[in-house]
C-alpha cells in the first residue's frame, strides 16, 4: 500500500491524508485504497434516468491511463484545457491531468452560447497545450475554432479506453493544480491559479461546515466546468467518500422539478445552487411532484449572488408539504478565487436576516430603520471557514468595523495567489497585519462574526451620490411583479447618462398591454423607492437577457449587447418622475445609446 506523509482527522472522524502534504491525484489515490468499490457518480443523461456510474476504481484506472498518454505527448506541468460536457468524462480527464502532474484548465461548457469565442479566449490567455474532451465534441469545436485549431493537441478522452499504459506522477501540494475560469459576469473571464494545497484545504472546509458524512449523497446539476460545480458536487464526493447524483444543467432548466425528484430518488442529504434555481422552483406544476419527499435534504446551500429573502420563504412553504425543512437551507458565500467556500451558516440553525435602511447602506453604514420604503432586507452568508480571515475595507482603503460596509478581501489556506494570463498583473490586494489580503470585488459587511454580501463593486449604480444595487432593484419589482426575477432580470445606468436607470427584463409572448402594467410597476418602485427620476424600461426576448455559465444574468455584458444592438427590443419605453401622462410603446429593433 503507497504511503502518505501523515493522516489525519477529516470531517466525519475519518482518517484522511494531511492536506498541507499530499496533492489532488494522491486523494484519488487513497480514497481508491480504502473504498476501491464506492461508486462516486451517478449521472442522469436526461435529468431523470441513470445512464452511466463511475467508481473510485473506475476512475483511478482510467485516470492513469490517460495520464499515460498525456505523458506522452506532452512534458510535465503542461496546461491541459478541459472540454466537457457534465459526466464521468470530465473527472476522468482532470485526473488524467493530475496523474500526468499537469495542469488543468476549466471553464468551458460546450453547449453553452458563445462557447466557441469563450475557448478562443481561454486557450491564448492560458497558453495551454491540448484540448481534453470527447471525440464528437472536439470534432465540432476543431472545425469552427480556427484561430487556436493549429495551436493545440486534441486529445480524445476515449483513449482512456484503450491505451493501457499506466502513470501516476503527481505533482507537489504547493504545485499548480488546476486553472479556473471565472464566469465573467462583470467583465472577461479570469483564470484563477489553484494549487493542489488550495483546493484540499477547501474541500476539507466544506466537509466540516456541511456537516459531511461517510456514504452522504448530494445532487448537483451544476456545470463541473464551474467551480461551485466541480468543488462543491464531484470532488466533494471523493473527498468525503460519498456519492454525487449529476444531472446536465440544461435538464434542470428546461425542467427544475428534474432536480427536486433526484433529491428525492436518491435521498439526497446536501444538494444546492444559486439563488434562482430556487426561485425557478416555484414555478413547479405540483401535479407532477405528488411523490416527492425531501425529508432527507438537510443541506440546501444557496449561493453566487445576492440571495432574496422573499424566495427562501415561498420555497419554504411550497415545499413543506414535501417534508422540506427550513432548517435546511444554508446561505453561503464562495467565489472562485478562494477556491470556492468562503462562509456558511451553522448547521441546524435557522438563516439570519437583517432589514437596513437603504439610504445609510449607500452611505456604507448599517442602521436598521421602520421606513418601509427605506428598508433593504438581506441574509447573513454565515461565518468564515476556518484558517480564513476577512476584512472590509471601503473607498479610502480604511478598514470597516462591524456594521460598516465596504469591499470584502480575503486571506487564506485556499485563497489564491491571482491570475494567470492578460490579468496577472491585475489583482488587487491589500497589505493588512503583515498579510496579503485578495480583493473578491463584493461588497459586504460584518455583524457578530456572520458575513452579508449585498452586491458586485462593478454592478454598482451611481443615481444622483446616491449607490444603488441591481440586486436590490430586482427583489424590490419582484415584490410586485413575480416574474420578474434574478434569472431575467438586468439593471445598469444608461452610457453617457448618471442619473438614467435601464431597466431590462427578458419575457416570451409578451402583449403590449401586459408590457404597460409590467412598466408601471416597474416605474412606481423605481421612482418611488429608489428615487430615479428618469431612465427606461426595455422587454427583450428570453435569450436576450446574458448569462454566465453557471446561469447567472451579466448585467454589463446585456448592457454592452444592447448597445451593440445584438439584442432584439421587443418593447420600449423612457419615463420620468414628473411624467404621469398616458404614453405610447414603441417597438423597436435597436437601442439607442446616449453620446457621452
Amino acid at each position: 500500500m503507497e504511503k502518505f506523509p501523515s493522516l489525519v482527522l477529516g470531517p466525519n472522524q475519518e482518517q484522511i491524508p494531511d492536506w498541507r502534504q499530499i496533492s489532488l491525484a494522491e486523494l484519488c489515490r487513497f480514497r481508491t485504497m480504502v473504498q476501491p468499490d464506492l461508486e462516486i457518480m451517478s449521472f442522469l443523461g436526461d435529468g431523470i434516468h441513470e445512464t452511466e456510474t463511475l467508481t473510485i476504481e473506475r476512475l483511478d484506472r482510467q485516470a492513469s491511463h490517460m495520464a499515460a498518454w498525456l505523458s506522452k505527448v506532452l512534458p510535465p506541468s503542461s496546461k491541459v484545457m478541459l472540454l466537457f460536457e457534465n459526466g464521468p468524462d470530465y473527472l476522468i480527464g482532470l485526473f488524467g491531468c493530475a496523474y500526468a502532474g499537469m495542469v488543468a484548465v476549466s471553464g468551458v461548457y460546450p453547449s453553452d452560447f458563445g462557447s466557441r469565442d469563450r475557448l478562443n479566449y481561454i486557450v491564448k490567455d492560458s497558453e495551454c497545450s491540448a484540448i481534453l474532451g470527447k471525440k464528437k465534441v472536439l470534432e465540432a469545436f476543431q472545425s469552427e475554432c480556427l484561430e487556436v485549431s493549429q495551436e493545440v493537441f486534441w486529445i480524445p478522452v476515449e483513449i482512456s479506453e484503450t491505451y493501457y499504459k499506466k502513470v501516476y506522477n503527481p505533482s507537489l501540494n504547493e504545485d499548480l493544480a488546476l486553472i479556473q475560469y471565472t464566469s465573467g459576469s462583470t467583465q472577461n473571464p479570469k483564470g484563477v491559479i489553484l494549487t493542489n494545497r488550495n483546493i484540499l484545504f477547501n474541500l476539507l472546509q466544506q466537509g466540516q461546515k456541511f456537516g459531511y458524512q461517510k456514504g452522504d449523497v448530494g445532487v448537483s446539476w451544476l456545470p463541473l466546468s464551474h467551480d461551485m460545480g466541480l468543488m462543491g458536487a464531484a470532488l466533494m464526493a471523493i473527498g468525503a467518500g460519498g456519492k454525487c447524483v449529476l444531472l446536465p444543467p440544461e435538464t434542470f432548466l428546461k425542467d427544475p422539478s428534474n432536480w427536486l425528484r433526484a433529491i428525492s430518488k436518491y435521498g439526497a442529504t446536501l444538494s444546492g445552487g444559486p439563488a434562482f434555481a430556487y426561485q425557478m422552483c416555484l414555478n413547479i406544476n405540483e401535479d407532477t411532484i405528488d411523490s416527492l419527499d425531501l425529508s432527507t435534504w438537510d443541506q440546501a446551500f444557496v449561493g453566487s449572488e445576492s440571495i432574496n429573502r422573499k424566495v427562501l420563504e415561498q420555497f419554504e412553504v411550497k415545499f413543506s408539504k414535501y417534508r422540506f425543512k427550513n432548517l435546511a437551507f444554508c446561505p453561503c458565500y464562495g467565489l472562485a478565487e478562494a477556491t470556492l467556500l468562503v462562509s456558511a451558516k451553522e448547521r441546524n440553525l435557522l438563516p439570519l436576516f437583517i432589514t437596513v435602511s437603504r439610504e445609510k447602506l449607500s452611505e456604507g453604514y448599517i442602521v436598521e430603520t421602520e421606513n418601509l420604503e427605506d428598508q433593504r432586507g438581506i441574509v447573513s452568508s454565515g461565518n468564515l471557514i476556518d484558517e480564513t480571515q476577512a476584512v472590509i475595507v471601503d473607498s479610502n482603503m480604511n478598514i470597516c468595523s462591524d456594521r460598516e460596509c465596504g469591499t470584502i478581501y480575503l486571506n487564506g489556506p485556499s485563497i489564491s495567489s491571482g491570475y494567470c494570463g492578460r490579468f496577472s498583473k491585475n489583482i488587487e490586494s491589500f497589505n493588512y497585519e503583515g498579510k496579503l489580503y485578495i480583493s473578491t470585488g463584493d461588497k459586504g459587511f460584518f455583524i457578530n462574526q456572520n458575513i452579508y454580501i449585498i452586491g458586485r463593486k462593478d454592478n454598482e449604480i451611481n443615481v444622483n451620490g446616491v449607490l444603488l444595487d441591481p440586486e436590490d432593484i430586482v427583489f424590490s419589482v419582484n415584490e410586485v411583479e413575480d416574474k420578474l426575477s434574478q434569472r431575467n432580470c438586468a439593471v445598469f445606468q444608461k452610457t453617457g447618462r448618471h442619473e438614467s436607470i435601464v431597466f431590462v427584463f427578458g419575457a416570451a409572448n409578451l402583449e403590449e398591454s401586459v408590457f404597460t402594467s409590467i412598466f408601471r410597476n416597474i416605474k412606481n418602485i423605481l421612482c418611488r423607492k429608489f428615487k430615479v427620476s428618469n431612465g427606461e424600461i426595455i422587454a427583450v426576448s428570453k435569450s436576450g437577457i446574458v448569462r454566465t455559465p453557471s446561469g447567472k444574468v451579466s448585467m454589463k455584458k446585456t448592457q454592452q449587447h444592447l448597445e451593440d444592438g445584438r439584442i432584439d427590443m421587443v418593447f420600449r419605453k423612457e419615463f420620468s418622475s414628473h411624467d404621469n401622462s398616458s404614453f405610447h410603446v414603441r417597438k423597436m429593433k435597436t437601442y439607442e445609446r446616449s453620446s457621452k
